[in-house]
């Protein structure tokens, strides 16, 4: 009786220890919560994630899970998206928006608009945008008021970090300006120039540390200015369909490989019965 008690034990042992491998490595089961991806994807849906890495994995196309960036103390946010730029590709942006590999992409995190604040809030104001390493990109001044650009990305940052006393109207003017730039792919050699610079700011700083900092629009590794970088990690660009309701490369910029949770793949949950049981393309 024993021996067939610790043989059922160990049995759930290892089947429970099977489970856990596969919702770690293989397959995750997840529950949408968001909206940003309401044409395929509804409130409530419940989706399997394929973790399993490979070349389409995650794909071009394909709707991706994941993770944002870590705050002190929680666990970094789950996020959902469409991966519309892989390791390599060109992302060339227009007056029309970015395109990438043949397709038209409105609305990019480096698209500069223009702001107004009044006068009197100026110092405060520079101040946290030194803290946040956002250039100040002065447009002109009056007895009033200044304006100044601000791409769509760190305006995210800035206004998270804004005190309450420092709430200001924001008055973009729409101003957009023509530029390119190519994802990294790892252990590529990648031209460092004023655009990639903005674009891949973070995830230099993350892939060298303390090694890399930025001064006066320039980067420099272990105190030598660098215009040419390896970097160690494939960068995918990730956009939602349902972009009013959507966190994305747009405000996050590059998504490295390690954040990546995989490839939703099968709905089987939801709803609206008529997408019971559906694979996710």
């Amino acid at each position: 009786m024993t021996r067939r008690l610790i043989r059922y034990l160990t049995g759930l042992v290892i089947a429970a220890l099977i489970a856990l491998g596969l919702h770690l490595f293989c397959i995750g089961s997840y529950s949408i919560s968001t909206r940003s991806m309401s044409d395929v994807l509804q409130e409530g849906d419940r989706v399997f994630v394929n973790k399993i890495r490979s070349a389409s994995n995650p794909g071009r196309g394909r709707i991706v899970l994941f993770k944002g960036h870590r705050t002190q103390g929680c666990q970094a946010p789950l996020f959902l998206s469409r991966c519309v730029g892989m390791p390599g590709d060109t992302v060339i942006i227009d007056e029309e928006g970015c395109r990438i590999a043949g397709r038209l992409y409105p609305k990019l995190p480096t698209t500069e608009n223009m702001f107004r604040i009044r006068r009197d809030i100026k110092e405060p104001l520079m101040e946290l945008m030194r803290g946040l390493n956002i250039p100040y990109r002065s447009a002109g001044e009056d007895s009033l008021s200044l304006t100044f650009r601000l791409t769509s990305r760190e305006e995210v940052l800035l206004r998270d970090k804004l005190p309450r006393l420092l709430q200001i109207e924001w008055l973009p003017s729409g101003e957009r300006r023509r530029h390119r730039f190519v994802i990294p792919a790892k252990d590529s050699l990648y031209r460092i120039d004023s655009i990639s610079l903005l674009i891949c700011r973070e995830a230099i700083l993350t892939e060298y540390g303390n090694r890399a900092s930025i001064r006066d629009g320039k980067l420099y590794v272990d105190g030598r200015h660098r215009r040419y970088l390896f970097f160690r990690k494939n960068y995918y660009w990730m956009l939602s369909d349902n972009e009013d309701e959507a966190v994305d490369s747009r405000h996050f910029g590059l998504i490295p490989e390690t954040r990546i949770e995989g490839n939703v793949w099968f709905r089987w949950y939801s709803n609206d019965r008529k997408k019971l049981f559906k694979r996710i393309e």
